[in-house]
């Protein structure tokens, strides 16, 4: 399952880590909101509680659904014969259940020629808290197979979850209803009483009665279709393989189909849509005979087809059910000539993160959801690879680092992260939690550097060794040691005295990572040492051991030379050193290792000479991972920040996406805490400096046809900052496309567009903005109505940002926006300071619609987000009385929060951080602009 962070909240053009979260854990921390953390460890001490009996396994399902939802009602009846095999003698029966009515029941023996003996009909009661019906036993049973028949009803639930009711707009604007199911983690128990753990994988068969005029679709393929007396049609379904019934998925809809009949692979959308399904087709046949070829273990050995869905509400974002995956139509359906290269990298690597599942989620699935990260590791990491596989010529692999890796390095420093291998209950928020950047990003990072310790050859052979050994299973940590371990065996040397098992757990079942400080004496040794990183402190006094591999590059060395694995198995070593003592070492070559390396400041500073010389001369990888890990060591005082600045200082030489993509971090950090400050045009000077070489070769507003996508992202970088800090050619450059397209009907470039649109607005004519909203209310494609959004939230006019607020309640304009584009409007102002005035205004008088339309928590994440860029005493002071007139409405918690955020942002100025920037900000002389430029300290 893939979450998708929105993009709201970021300045456009500075919103790459828009596609760097699964859009279900954006899902997964909203929902997170409500949570109290002392309930949550309350259910965690009670897992147990919660946990079906050991000697209940389910082995078969047969289920029937009767639905109208083509007329809207969200009534529905079913029946289900749930086969037992019963372990021990029991006189009492666990079966999920959540907000169901079962109406009867019975309980049968089955004898091994699957003839079946009418035992009795069972009394039962409900534990709504655990989600229990629990049948009482007359006499008790011998274990043996048995089947319970039940019938039930139930309501189409109308919050995305279980099995719901969405509905769209045909295109005569009249509503259609769908009926769609999303059950991870445990939510098939709202559908149909079902045993609803992931370890207890079961077979199932499906028949769905349901109108003519619709269609079912589920797992499988459709195995034959009978009319009803009463008009009504009944398809049934082959029977799945062996599964977790999470994976269970069905729609019933009128949606039509664009199909691959040779790769048996549909994709469905609403009729009106349906032109924006051939990428995703085209997409998903590639990366599925890419995968094939790659595991070696062809997916039509498991199932016969693979079906995907654009719907246009589904809160997980997407979800891998097994044969046929779900999707926000946003992060599905490309339109030629309006979606975007970001959107078409989000939609490419969200189809390859749900196609890996198919092997690893769906034939071996999680034991538990504390194993999460063996479902979500793998298709994190197999999102860039295998939409890598697929198209080559994009280079989506050199996202990984950037986009995955140095992000969740970030959240993970946090004292309160978790270990990858964790439980915290077994409650629907409890697991809910679980899905998080620990187990998605942080699980593909660590298997991402345990692939590399191995030749390609090797680890291919380890997930067909892992997959076949466990196929149709369920797996935990111990069933990943023993394939890795098999695949280390006379390929990798570990140290003495380590182990696989040593070496894995020393990384799954740890919270955090460490740092590897390296420190040469230029005596002829280096003396190595590792301790937990925290993004904000030392802690001298912790005891934890990773073991950590690592390489070590040195001056003068090839790129492409194979270097050496070698181990940091304890505190600190010393390491003989035969490099010459003025020329630098460079260790983690390419961020291959989860963690952060840091030099004593010779090192550092002779790696900063040759970036300022020669940036070739150090992998572009490793120089994205130098910009990054000198920041944060130097956030948290392991480093001078001088030293991470300096380094900063070289990019301006630098070429390439993903080292500017760090820098761009960086950048937006130190610009959230300058802007509003009286020394705010040095920091001007300063990136005006980084970017003026490379801005003045780059065409801002077109695209050329053969463009490598790394530099759509580097444009799209640089040219937002250009933008953002002013540059006169920038603005006009934008301003001229946006009123090309607003009076020539010559059509911005979609992979122009966010910056354009958004920079474009600023100094363009009022008829611009109204050009614009025009056109997002006469579309119906979710990723351009999303993109057009955030872009006329750019505006600067404080008349449009009130009547474009006023639109997302209503107001004069009764727009049919639904409740997440409303939130998105209100979020997308917060790109400018007089956007955040704006947005205090508009609250100050429309709190209590907001509370109505979006929620309490809604208005909580906004206040938050106002203080966030609270920088001086004036917008200090608005921010007080805004919450004093909230007062009624707004947690006293989060109140205080944000006065303490406000504070922090005010006191920063004289903080050590902002006393060294100023400084270093003071001694040089910043020439923008001019290609030859190289920065000098001020004599």
């Amino acid at each position: 399952m893939r979450l998708h962070l929105l993009c709201g909240v970021f300045l456009i053009g500075l919103h790459s880590a828009a596609i760097a979260a699964h859009p279900k854990v954006q899902h997964s921390e909203r929902k997170l909101n409500t949570l109290d953390p002392v309930s949550l460890q309350e259910v965690a001490a009670q897992e147990l509680r919660y946990r079906l009996p050991s000697y209940i396994v389910p082995t078969h399902y047969k289920l029937y659904l009767e639905t109208q939802v083509h007329t809207g009602n969200r009534s529905y009846s079913g029946s289900v014969d749930i086969h037992l095999d019963i372990r021990q003698q029991a006189k009492t029966i666990y079966v999920h259940q959540r907000g169901l009515r079962i109406t009867s029941n019975e309980l049968y023996a089955s004898n091994p020629n699957t003839n079946l003996t009418f035992l009795e009909t069972l009394r039962y009661t409900e534990d709504a808290e655990r989600e229990f019906a629990v049948f009482a036993i007359r006499r008790a049973l011998a274990p043996a197979p048995y089947v319970l028949h039940l019938d039930f009803e139930g309501e189409l639930r109308v919050d995305d979850d279980g099995f719901y009711l969405s509905s769209y707009l045909d295109a005569n604007g009249t509503r259609k209803y769908v009926a769609s199911t999303q059950f991870q983690a445990i939510s098939a128990r709202a559908a149909f009483p079902c045993l609803d753990e992931p370890a207890l994988k079961a077979t199932v068969e499906l028949g769905i009665k349901h109108h003519p005029s619709y269609k079912a679709v589920s797992n499988m393929p459709i195995f034959a279709e009978a009319g009803d007396l009463d008009g009504n049609v009944v398809t049934y379904f082959e029977t799945t393989p062996r599964m977790s019934i999470y994976l269970l998925a069905f729609l019933v809809s009128d949606f039509l189909y664009t199909e691959n009949e040779a790769a048996a692979q549909r994709v469905y959308a609403r009729p009106n849509a349906i032109n924006q399904t051939l990428y995703a087709l085209e997409a998903g046949v590639r990366i599925m005979d890419a995968l094939d070829e790659h595991i070696g273990l062809p997916y039509r050995s498991y199932m016969p087809k693979v079906d995907q869905v654009a719907l246009t509400q589904f809160s997980a974002g997407a979800m891998e059910n097994w044969g046929l995956c779900k999707y926000r139509e946003e992060v599905l359906l490309f339109e030629p000539g309006v979606t975007t290269y970001r959107a078409q990298t989000t939609i490419t690597t969200i189809i390859a993160h749900e196609y890996v599942h198919q092997w690893f989620g769906n034939v071996i699935t999680n034991e538990w959801w504390s194993y999460l990260w063996l479902n979500e590791g793998f298709a994190t990491l197999y999102e860039f690879l295998g939409a890598d596989m697929a198209y080559p010529e994009r280079q989506y692999r050199d996202l990984f680092n950037v986009q995955v890796v140095q992000r969740v390095l970030i959240t993970d420093a946090a004292e309160s992260t978790r270990p990858m291998t964790f439980s915290r209950g077994a409650t629907f928020n409890a697991i809910l939690s679980l899905f998080d950047n620990v187990a998605y990003s942080k699980g593909g990072s660590v298997l991402q550097m345990f692939r590399l310790l191995l030749p390609d050859a090797a680890w291919r052979q380890m997930l067909r060794t892992y997959v076949q050994g466990n196929e149709f299973g369920t797996v935990n940590t111990d069933n990943f040691v023993a394939a890795l371990t098999e695949a280390f065996d006379g390929v990798v040397s570990l140290p003495e005295g380590t182990d696989v098992e040593r070496f894995v757990h020393s990384w799954v079942n740890q919270a955090g990572y460490p740092v590897l400080e390296v420190r040469r004496s230029y005596r002829g040794e280096m003396i190595l040492s590792q301790d937990r990183f925290y993004g904000n402190k030392i802690v001298n006094n912790d005891f934890t051991v990773w073991v950590i591999p690592y390489t070590m590059m040195e001056q003068g060395d090839a790129q492409d030379a194979l270097f050496e694995w070698q181990w940091m198995t304890s505190k600190a070593v010393r390491v003989p050193s035969s490099t010459p003592n003025d020329e630098w070492i460079l260790v983690n070559v390419n961020q291959t290792g989860f963690y952060r390396v840091n030099y004593d400041p010779s090192n550092w500073y002779m790696l900063i000479r040759t970036l300022l010389e020669d940036t070739a001369a150090i992998p572009m990888h490793s120089r994205a991972q130098l910009i990054d890990d000198s920041f944060h060591l130097a956030r948290s005082n392991r480093l001078d920040l001088e030293i991470a600045l300096e380094l900063l200082g070289y990019v301006r030489h630098e070429r390439e996406y993903p080292p500017w993509e760090a820098a761009n971090r960086v950048l937006s950090y130190f610009h959230g805490r300058m802007r509003g400050q009286p020394d705010y045009i040095l920091y001007e000077l300063f990136v005006d400096t980084l970017i003026g070489d490379v801005f003045v070769t780059l065409d801002i507003t077109t695209v050329a046809p053969d463009e490598r996508l790394l530099e759509k992202y580097l444009r799209q970088v640089i040219s937002s900052w250009a933008c953002r800090m002013e540059i006169e050619s920038c603005l006009t450059a934008t301003r001229d496309a946006l009123e090309r397209e607003v009076f020539d009907a010559e059509p911005v470039h979609p992979d122009v567009s966010a910056v354009v649109y958004c920079y474009g607005l600023r100094t363009a004519p009022t008829v611009a903005f109204q050009y614009l909203f025009g056109k997002l209310l006469g579309s119906d494609n979710r990723g351009e109505r999303q993109l057009l959004i955030n872009a006329l939230g750019c505006a600067n006019d404080t008349e449009q940002l009130s009547s474009y607020l006023l639109a997302a309640i209503g107001g004069e304009l009764q727009v049919n926006f639904n409740a997440e584009e409303r939130l998105s409007i209100l979020q997308s102002v917060l790109s400018s300071r007089q956007g955040v005035d704006a947005l205090i205004e508009f609250l100050t008088e429309n709190y209590t619609y907001v509370v109505s339309l979006l929620g309490p928590n809604a208005l909580a994440s906004l206040v938050q987000s106002i203080a966030t860029s609270t920088n001086t005493l004036d917008e200090e002071q608005m921010l007080i009385a805004l919450l004093e007139q909230l007062n009624s409405v707004l947690p006293a918690s989060v109140s205080a929060s944000a006065r303490t955020t406000a504070s922090i942002n005010l006191a920063w100025p004289s903080t050590r951080e902002g006393l060294l920037l100023r400084y270093f900000l003071e001694r040089y002389n910043f020439q923008p602009v001019q290609s030859d430029t190289v920065l000098q300290p001020d004599a």
